[in-house]
């Protein structure tokens, strides 16, 4: 029987105002990545590779835990954010004509999804996919840097929560530069287990 553990980072807070960010291809300030990569390098978790989003905003912090620690990285493409169709990058600031819709997708996302977006089961199947595959290939520690959504549904599939009820949404906080650890042991079957979920682990971020 073998252990091992799976660190999910969520990326820091981008430069970006307020909006569903979705695939958009938003950036993290440099600085706040190599706050997030120190951080993590104090915490002196072992790690025998990193696993990405392809998106910058994890891409970028996945190459300096890499460099500084002398790791090879993957990119994941399924490791992507959920795709909010016509909405994905736009600022809510500009689409207070699309409120209603807007509110029905947040009260009932499996039900209303937005115009032209990825449907949440379609999401939650491409995650759970990619997780198993991962899982199924694992042979020692890893470090996967994601996003909100993605470890959302990779919390759903290993709890056996339902991912369509929309208090999961509402109610379990995955912050910017917080930390999700899931360790799977490795018997005559896989097993995971959750031991911490969304910990902030830059002090400054976790106020903000």
């Amino acid at each position: 029987m073998k252990t091992l553990n799976l660190y999910l980072v969520r990326h820091g807070k981008v430069v970006a105002p307020p909006g569903l960010h979705g695939q958009t291809d938003l950036k993290v300030d440099h600085v706040e990545q190599l706050k997030i990569a120190q951080a993590w390098e104090r915490r002196g978790e072992s790690v025998a590779g990193i696993i990405s989003s392809p998106l910058s905003r994890c891409h970028d912090l996945a190459q300096i835990i890499a460099e500084q620690q002398l790791l090879p990285i993957n990119v994941e493409n399924d490791l992507q954010e959920l795709n909010f169709g016509d909405f994905d990058g736009v600022p809510f600031d500009t689409i207070s004509d699309h409120w209603a819709k807007l509110n029905a997708f947040w009260n009932a996302p499996a039900q209303h999804p937005l115009p032209n977006a990825e449907t949440l089961e379609a999401f939650y199947q491409r995650v759970s996919c990619v997780w198993s595959q991962i899982i199924n290939d694992i042979n020692d520690n890893l470090l996967i840097v994601t996003h909100g959504g993605v470890i959302r549904m990779i919390l759903a599939h290993v709890l056996g929560v339902d991912w369509r009820n929309p208090r999961w949404y509402s109610t379990l906080a995955i912050g910017n530069a917080s930390v999700t650890h899931i360790t799977i042991t490795i018997d005559d079957q896989i097993y995971a287990s959750v031991r911490s979920i969304g910990v902030p682990f830059v002090e400054n971020e976790s106020r903000k």
